[in-house]
């Protein structure tokens, strides 16, 4: 079982009523008004900008129990979404949890709003929110069962002045007690904008009362800062740390043939597989079905397809079953237009013991000139039963992506081989 933390309001019922089907038309009939047509460019919109507060102070401050909800995703008795939900081993298909997470994080953050300024007649929110990146997504390594009921619930944990983090919980139900165990955190960061989504637009502040809300909130601040750090230290601004440099360097020796002395001639060591040789690649065509409220491509669909991807690299890498056990920092860096041509290239970074780090990253090619435009970057994190393959870079480009990888994983908590407590490794 996971435990992160959330605060439950008092009264708060143990089953939902309303599904998560029942949520998203809810919400899109109260809160975003009329479908928006492919091709109809936000009509309607304009009008709302009038209504946008020009500083916090116009606000009124929330509690988090003011944007905390709840939804079921009714496996257990609805079996046309049980089988949309379910894999072909009869376990749960994580990527259809992960756009569920991504609406249900979207809904919260509206559940957060409350503006003044918006006529008690004009049902349609000015606010545009978006997500701007996942921190941190914690799966069971008990595998959810396709055939139990899976409860979603959460509230916005931190604000700062456009940004606001989203945490959640999954739970399923066990049918033999009745009682809800938790099986995924996660934490989200999503982003306010204005109706046309061209420009960011300020928020409600937060008021944290009880220790525990003011210990979200302190957690909130701790993971923007870290985000900073981690942009900051980036080897795409920074070379590696005297302990990296070591590593590669190790590795290095570890592949030359002594006997040639040759800084050209590589040899793979026993279990082990060149980087080179750990890709998988899909690329798909974005059509009008999976966009989004502002006609663009919906996030929580390309995290389904990046995560089937990774999984997939993974299952091909160490040939038996993986199953998903993290998810962190996917960047969702530009919107990703309808019609285009999107390129999903996945690559084993790293390995240690049963587990693997997985590098996904998703780019728009425009096949007129040939150039590749990178919108998206995703890290899995997936364990198997074995003893994982190590991962083996040849080139600096490859070794930097490893570290890369490494700093992911070193920065997670992951169960120790023999089954004990969560420790940092």
């Amino acid at each position: 079982m996971i435990k992160r933390g959330l605060i439950i309001p008092p009264g708060a019922t143990e089953k939902p009523t309303k599904t998560v089907t029942d949520l998203l038309e809810d919400f899109t009939r109260s809160v975003l008004g009329p479908e928006n047509r492919h091709g109809s460019n936000n009509m309607g919109r304009e009008h709302l900008y009038k209504y946008l507060p020009a500083t916090q102070a116009e606000l009124p401050v929330r509690k988090m129990s003011d944007s905390y909800d709840t939804a079921i995703i009714p496996l257990g008795t609805d079996m046309s979404m049980r089988e949309k939900y379910m894999t072909f081993h009869k376990t749960i298909r994580i990527g259809r949890l992960l756009e569920d997470l991504d609406i249900f994080a979207v809904t919260l953050c509206y559940r957060h709003i409350l503006n003044p300024k918006q006529p008690s007649n004009v049902s349609i929110s000015p606010y545009s929110i978006v997500t701007a990146c996942v921190d941190q997504i914690d799966i069971s390594h008990v595998p959810l069962r396709h055939d139990a009921d899976i409860r979603l619930r959460g509230h916005v944990t931190w604000v700062g002045k456009s940004s606001l983090e989203a945490t959640m919980e999954v739970d399923q139900i066990d049918e033999k007690t009745n009682a809800w165990n938790t099986v995924t955190n996660a934490r989200f960061v999503m982003v306010s904008r204005d109706p046309m989504n061209k420009g960011s637009a300020i928020v409600n502040q937060l008021l944290p009362e009880t220790e525990g809300e003011k210990a979200l909130f302190r957690k909130g601040e701790e993971n923007k800062e870290r985000r900073t750090q981690m942009q900051t230290t980036s080897l795409f601004r920074k070379p590696p740390s005297e302990q990296e440099r070591l590593i590669i360097h190790d590795q290095f020796l570890r592949t030359i043939d002594w006997k040639s002395m040759s800084f050209k001639t590589r040899i793979k060591p026993a279990n082990s597989v060149w980087m080179a040789d750990a890709k998988l690649k899909n690329m798909i065509i974005c059509h009008p079905e999976n966009r989004n409220r502002f006609n663009k491509i919906f996030g929580g669909f390309l995290m389904r397809l990046a995560v089937e991807l990774a999984w997939a690299n993974c299952y091909v890498y160490c040939k038996s079953l993986p199953t998903v056990v993290h998810v962190d920092d996917i960047l969702f860096r530009k919107p990703v237009e309808i019609g285009s041509l999107l390129y999903f290239s996945s690559q084993v970074v790293y390995t240690q013991g049963h587990y693997v780090m997985v590098r996904v990253s998703a780019e728009v090619v425009q096949p007129e000139d040939g150039t590749h435009d990178l919108t998206n970057v995703f890290h899995f994190t997936l364990k198997t039963d074995g003893m994982a393959p190590e991962v083996i870079p040849r080139t600096y480009q490859e070794a930097m992506m490893f570290l890369d990888g490494r700093r992911h994983f070193m920065d997670t908590e992951h169960p120790s081989p023999a089954g004990g407590p969560l420790a940092k490794l």
